[in-house]
């Protein structure tokens, strides 16, 4: 093959994707809002409630009876067995304060709005988990950061408090910086199913509320913020600026770090001081730890050397409309942070600000599932990566699975690269990170160009699938496979009966 592979004695292969689009729509006025939540609450509800549907009369019903066998299966507990006639309970799950772009209060009227409309066309057989219900839960996973990306804790915590669906809502800003587009989701909690999802819908929200400042004065601003509060710094550790929840660091990204970086190195300079800057990797022998902690050290902070001084420098924004709204962060071994918020004018950018592609779609399903898989890389969460760089997989999942993980590469392919011919097991032990390749293993993976955007996707079954996987998936590894997504292949691989699944993925950013 030629062109950029990421070697493991093979090459390996990647693929475009594309967000779905929400509705070209505009709703301007409550009532209009009011519409596209009935719209909603509706495409849930048929969802949820697909008896009538004429696609699940194509089943057989030994198919019926064996899914509805090992559903109910999974579903019962103790409280279940003491009280047969319990019915199904569903909660909707709030926004993370620190996930989602708009206001707490906008998010609040979204999640009951959505609710009092499904109140009002609830069937006899579903009760719903009011707020106040989960506030204990909630309180739980924002003490416990780490938990928000363990799905098995979660899983836990939820059923503990009576849900057994799970309506996860997304919003996404507009590119005019005048809207929004959202989308809620069904969650089966004891399967990682998926029963139902609505399209994506167009809302009105105007992000144009506060004053601007140019990129010059940003940096500025940002630098001396930093230099204000922190006591010294020894070392900065860039671990990439990104567009929104994509992982991805466009060419703005890139740009602003390194200008950050040498304004901060100037007032430094100028203060008599001076400091380095250095790689954001994570030690190996800082991943071997056994069993899911509360309290487990975040990826940034692995990737500090010493608990001060030390700073991984990270950062996310979004485009919206005439500005970017940039969130920066400073990072030390001891999880000490600093943060800055800046919203920029984007006339005086000169870069490109969105990347051509957000692979949101490939992404979606992420964390969803009774298995909590977790994915990263010697180079933290969606990795930065140079050219001749080594890259290692951490993987972790909460009991013993099977994993199944495929590499798409800029070129457009997809191939499955474990298990593999090297290393013919899929199964993986619980509570135990797992290094990709590991010392055991006949392989490294080596990073070469072209540089891009790539991704790595996982999944954890909690059986062997391996006669079930689709004839080529079950074939082919280091070779593409015929898929155009891995959207289109996560969609086949959740369609394998009987089993729960949990999907992860990781973001690859490939610059010389």
């Amino acid at each position: 093959m030629n062109g950029r592979r990421l070697f493991v004695l093979f090459s390996l292969a990647f693929l475009n994707a594309t967000w779905a689009h929400a509705s070209e729509k505009l709703p301007a006025s409550d009532e209009a809002r009011h519409v596209v939540i009935r719209q909603m609450a509706d495409d849930l509800l048929r969802g949820l409630n697909p008896q009538n549907h004429p696609s699940n009369e194509q089943q057989s019903l030994t198919e019926k009876l064996k899914k509805s066998a090992w559903e109910l299966k999974q579903w019962w507990n103790e409280d279940t067995a003491q009280n047969p006639n319990r019915k199904r309970k569903i909660a909707i799950w709030p926004f993370w304060r620190d996930k989602s772009a708009v206001s707490e209060d906008f998010a609040e009227m979204l999640s009951d709005s959505l609710l009092a409309e499904l109140l009002r066309n609830r069937r006899p057989q579903d009760e719903y988990v009011a707020r106040e219900d989960l506030k204990i839960v909630i309180q739980d996973i924002d003490d416990f950061n780490q938990l928000r990306t363990s799905s098995e804790k979660i899983t836990k915590l939820i059923r503990n408090a009576g849900a057994d669906i799970l309506i996860i809502g997304e919003v996404k800003p507009g590119s005019n910086g005048q809207s929004v587009n959202i989308r809620y989701r069904a969650t089966n909690v004891s399967t990682g199913a998926i029963p139902a999802t609505t399209d994506w819908y167009r809302l009105a929200y105007d992000f144009d509320r506060t004053p601007t400042i140019g990129a010059a004065e940003a940096i500025k601003q940002s630098a001396a913020y930093f230099r204000n509060r922190l006591d010294s710094i020894r070392t900065i550790r860039p671990q990439g600026i990104r567009y929104g929840d994509s992982g991805i660091q466009s060419a703005f990204g890139r740009w602003f770090s390194s200008r950050l970086i040498a304004e901060l190195r100037q007032q430094a300079t100028a203060a008599g001081q001076e400091f380095n800057v250095a790689d954001a990797e994570i030690s190996e022998k800082n991943t071997q730890m056994r069993g899911l902690k509360l309290a487990r050290k975040s990826a940034d902070q692995e990737m500090a050397a010493t608990p001060t001084s030390d700073y991984v420098l990270s950062g996310k924004y979004w485009l919206l409309g005439r500005k970017v709204d940039l969130q920066l962060s400073l990072k030390d071994g001891s999880g000490k942070i600093f943060t800055w918020q800046g919203d920029i004018r984007t006339s005086s950018i000169d870069l490109p600000i969105k990347p051509a592609q957000t692979y949101i779609a490939e992404r979606e399903s992420d964390n969803l599932g009774p298995i909590s898989l977790r994915i990263r890389s010697n180079k933290g969460a969606d990795p930065v990566y140079t050219v001749g760089q080594k890259m290692v997989l951490f993987i972790e999942v909460s009991r013993d699975s099977y994993l199944y993980c495929f590499y798409r590469q800029s070129d457009g392919s997809i191939m499955r690269i474990f298990p593999n011919r090297l290393h013919k097991s899929a199964f993986i032990a619980g509570n135990v990170d797992q290094h990709i390749p590991s010392a055991a293993m006949a392989f490294d993976w080596i990073v070469q160009e072209p540089t891009g955007i790539e991704i790595m996707k996982c999944f954890a079954f909690d059986r062997d699938i391996t006669d079930e996987l689709p004839k080529l998936v079950r074939k082919l590894d280091f070779e593409p496979l015929p898929y155009r997504t891995l959207a289109a292949l996560g969609s086949d691989l959740r369609s394998i009966r009987r089993v729960a699944i949990a999907e992860n993925s990781m973001v690859v950013n490939v610059e010389k």
